[in-house]
């Protein structure tokens, strides 16, 4: 059976949030948007968020202020979806923004990036060497 998303109260709103569908950081960054308007408490229990929102102002409308929060979620899931999605992209402009203000960072950078490639490559040539030489002295006569 589904659980129900409000349940209002005189005083208050709950919210049952499904934590397979917002993650506590959204829930979060909702709720941060959301303290000049109400009190909130949070809690979970077996796969949900239990959010209340006690509402600053008198006279509030609680199930409209739950229909915002709604919003808010839903906002910021967008928004945790797109950076992790373009985290790459995102790193990439910082370093190009940061490079061009101190061009020898470039060069460090570049350094540092041969020096690991090299590296690497030194590793893979001492375990073929390795390699060969575990190889019994009939099989490498073939």
């Amino acid at each position: 059976m589904k659980k129900e998303h409000f349940q209002i109260t005189k005083d208050y709103i709950q919210l049952n949030v499904d934590s397979k569908v917002y993650s506590k950081e959204t829930i979060f960054a909702a709720g941060y948007v959301f303290l000049d308007k109400a009190y909130i408490l949070l809690d979970s229990d077996k796969g949900h968020f239990n959010v209340y929102l006690y509402p600053q102002h008198k006279n509030s409308d609680l199930k409209k202020l739950a229909l915002d929060f709604s919003n808010e979620l839903m906002n910021y899931s967008h928004y945790f979806s797109r950076a992790k999605n373009n985290a790459e992209a995102i790193k990439a402009i910082m370093q190009r923004a940061l490079f061009s203000v101190a061009p020898s960072l470039v060069q460090e950078a570049e350094e540092k990036e041969i020096q690991d490639l090299i590296k690497e490559l030194e590793e893979e040539e001492k375990n073929e060497k390795e390699k060969k030489q575990l190889v019994p002295a009939k099989k490498r006569k073939r």
